[in-house]
């Protein structure tokens, strides 16, 4: 697909590195709103054609009411078109931000890496680069793979002085939504997008985006919402999908399923006050609980627990949103049994048909193969004989018998 000139007078452009539901509905929104001209670059060549054709799109916040916000202008691109890309880096362009999934984001490292080159062989100032993934370390994780693709020491050295890879947090929930028209997306009214300030490049002109805040305590906002919001959603998926419930919306609405983590969630938040502790107080996270449990009551989401359980292998990780609080406590000697219990039933989800999920399927064979000491103690790192390992192994055999 040819690519034109995506300048408009008076407007910074933003290459926003992929258009599904994420990148249209949170941070390419965010990003128009602030004034931005956004490029989409995408893989999909249906969804890039349809953003040139229209150059706009909605997006409908599920409120309950009729709620629409129109964002644009905006064009696109083919990710994998080299040419277009560095045409993109010949115009004014301010900021690079992504959102595509940290499998996915090792392969962005090619079009970066011709954007890099081409700046610094126009002479272009610092520009910063802000990968908005669900992951920590996703930063590192693409700077590592541009490194990696940049051929000489020049351009390393430029990419050292003159990109910011920005550390991130990025919240808001994205259902899939239903719309005749594709590019259309339904998010939640909620969302916040928080931005290392010692991570970012100062830029001429330097960049101010309304809806970005940034902050020199990143780790903590990271924490709290990985913590938190991500845990809870696990938790929430995994224990709807063992009571057979459809959507998290009915997973939360079951009494036992809301008090299970809302206990999970005040076990963390324990840890997370005790590590954090006065970045935020105890009131001001209680509030954020409470906000949490209301955005997974939100009637207008109709979230799958199947799509939010999924790669249960990922979500297992050590760090992440299971085990990362769970040895958050461990460290500090605090109650974690509830959390214990969310990994069990991590370890039982096992969605068939249009469903089926190939992590979910592994961990099942595993369990089958190898026995469940063994898949927990590989899993967390911990000896079989440790407590907590048998309080998952028992909590794992408790779920098993009465779902």
């Amino acid at each position: 697909m040819p690519f034109e000139a995506v300048s408009l007078p008076g407007k910074p452009t933003a290459i926003q590195f992929g258009a599904g539901n994420i990148g249209r509905g949170f941070i390419g929104a965010v990003l128009s709103q602030a004034g931005f001209h956004v490029v989409f670059a995408d893989v999909q060549e249906k969804i890039v054609q349809s953003l040139n054709e229209n150059g706009h799109y909605d997006v409908h916040i599920l409120n309950g009411e009729t709620q629409i916000e129109t964002i644009g202008p905006v064009s696109a691109v083919m990710s994998t078109d080299l040419v277009a890309i560095e045409n993109i880096a010949r115009e004014p362009l301010s900021i690079i931000t992504t959102a595509v999934g940290p499998n996915i984001l090792p392969r962005l490292a090619k079009p970066i890496a011709q954007i890099i080159r081409t700046r610094m062989e126009e002479g272009m100032g610092p520009i910063n680069i802000v990968a908005c993934e669900n992951l920590q370390n996703a930063t590192d994780k693409l700077r590592e793979a541009i490194e990696n693709e940049l051929s000489d020491e020049k351009e390393r050295l430029y990419m050292q002085d003159n990109i910011g890879f920005a550390i991130c947090s990025v919240d808001r929930i994205v259902p899939p939504f239903s719309s005749e028209n594709i590019l259309d997306v339904g998010v939640e009214p909620f969302f916040e997008w928080t931005v290392d300030s010692n991570s970012l490049k100062k830029t001429d002109p330097d960049v101010v985006i309304d809806g970005m805040h940034a902050t020199n305590n990143l780790d903590a906002y990271v924490q709290r919402k990985l913590f938190t919001l991500n845990t809870g959603h696990a938790i929430t998926a995994y224990l709807g999908f063992l009571k057979k419930k459809a959507t998290i919306l009915d997973a939360i609405s079951d009494g036992s399923i809301r008090d299970t983590v809302s206990q999970a969630l005040h076990e963390s938040g324990t840890a997370l006050i005790a590590k954090h502790h006065p970045f935020f107080s105890h009131e001001e996270h209680e509030e954020y609980i409470n906000k949490t449990l209301k955005r997974f009551s939100n009637h207008n989401l109709r979230d799958e627990v199947s799509r939010v359980g999924r790669e249960p292998l990922r979500k297992l990780r050590k760090g992440d949103r299971l085990l990362g609080p769970v040895e958050m406590c461990r460290e500090r000697n605090l109650e974690h049994d509830t959390l214990l219990l969310g990994v069990a039933a991590a370890l039982l989800f096992y969605p068939t048909g249009i469903h089926e999920d190939k992590e979910a399927n592994e961990i099942h064979d595993r369990i089958q193969q190898e026995g469940i000491e063994e898949v927990v103690s590989d899993l967390t790192g911990w000896s079989k004989d440790d407590v907590d390992s048998q309080k998952i192994i028992q909590e794992y055999s408790r779920l098993k018998s009465e779902y």
